[in-house]
């Protein structure tokens, strides 16, 4: 939210744990949130699972695709009433304490209510693939813990769908039109191209060869296990070979070295994507913008996850990168792609354009300051 604070705006956030840190670290003023955990269990058993999430695939029959946005909703402890109470309550306080002119959320079921409640207007990050899925089971799950947070609040139900998507929500969308189905025509949708600023503090002893070429790889949960990358990466990688790879998961506990690959907890983005030929990630939005903005095409394996393969798909529709599924995470795979690199960083750096005309958080804090004054 530097944008924000940039145009003369004062900016509160309501966070927990690391992010809340982070934050406070760079000198924002932090409204404490209750924590969420996976399916709403006790930390302990959440973490357990966290940990287990990142070494795993998930058994999916090839080609096929699982889950919705509401399904995410519930695997984090979101549909849980209780939790949802408390998390409204303590928004509810930061907006008695702070006195907002608006509100703004990245996918917080809490902050719609809280708008709802308190009259507030909101904007919120959006994508075309989280209309996927209402009326499914999860969908009604947060629609009858919403209800309740509701009406433990004196105020009537609202349907999910206009809660969360009606007209009164400013719908930002941190992508291009070439990636994300919406209508551009509607009032309340705004393309801003990116959203993404850098959280975590960089690591003092990453060290790169300027000289070399290099492929950052992120691996996201539930896409190809860290087991598969050991494998078959150090194989495509040798120490030999031209290219340096650079792999970051959270799963991962201390540096490594195998073969030309360097396995690390975190890897920062930004700063070795000047030096990338490709990225290799799980279709994930902001690790596809992030490298796209660089100019930097993709070599996508999302699983059976519905975003990251929706996401897959417009980005390969776009020429930009190529998607693989799991049986495809082979040496010949990657060799056979290596050589279309060219015509896809030429598409890259043409996307790379597109995200930097939509003029990215900047454009997003006058948009809101628009929707708030209306």
């Amino acid at each position: 939210m530097q944008a924000a604070q940039t145009a003369g705006h004062q900016v509160a956030f309501c966070a927990s744990g690391s992010l809340a840190n982070s934050l406070r670290e760079r000198g924002f003023s932090i409204f404490a949130s209750p924590s969420a955990t996976m399916l709403g269990l006790p930390k302990p058993i959440s973490r357990i699972l966290e940990a287990r999430s990142q070494s795993v695939q998930i058994p999916v029959k090839l080609g096929k695709e699982i889950g919705n946005f509401w399904m995410v909703l519930a695997l984090t402890g979101l549909t849980n009433s209780a939790y949802l109470k408390k998390m409204v309550s303590s928004q509810l306080t930061a907006v008695k304490e702070f006195k907002p002119d608006v509100l703004f959320t990245d996918a917080d079921p809490g902050a719609f209510i809280t708008a709802a409640i308190s009259g507030l207007p909101i904007a919120g990050n959006f994508g075309n693939i989280m209309q996927k899925g209402i009326d499914s089971v999860p969908h009604y799950w947060m629609e009858k813990a919403a209800d309740a947070v509701l009406k433990e609040n004196g105020r009537s139900e609202i349907p999910l769908e206009s809660l969360w998507f009606g007209d009164q929500v400013l719908k930002i969308i941190p992508s291009i039109p070439e990636l994300d189905d919406t209508p551009v025509s509607r009032p309340d949708v705004c393309f801003v191209g990116s959203l993404l600023g850098e959280i975590q503090q960089p690591d003092p002893s990453f060290e790169f060869e300027r000289e070399r070429r290099y492929v950052f790889v992120y691996l996201g949960t539930g896409s190809m296990s860290l087991k598969t990358a050991k494998e078959i990466l150090p194989l495509v990688f040798p120490e030999s070979g031209e290219l340096r790879c650079l792999v970051g998961a959270q799963s991962i506990t201390q540096v490594m070295r195998m073969g030309g690959v360097e396995f690390r907890p975190y890897v920062p983005a930004d700063t070795i994507l000047p030096f990338c030929d490709w990225t290799l990630c799980h279709g994930g939005q902001n690790t596809i913008i992030q490298s796209l903005r660089s100019g930097v095409p993709l070599l996508l394996f999302p699983g059976p996850i519905f975003e990251r393969r929706y996401n897959a798909r417009k980005v390969v529709q776009t020429g930009a990168g190529f998607m693989g599924e799991a049986n495809q995470f082979t040496i010949n795979w990657f060799q056979n792609t290596f050589q279309k690199q060219k015509p896809a960083a030429g598409q890259a750096r043409l996307l790379a354009e597109r995200i930097h005309s939509y003029g990215g958080a900047a454009a997003a804090i006058e948009a809101i300051q628009a929707w708030a004054n209306k």
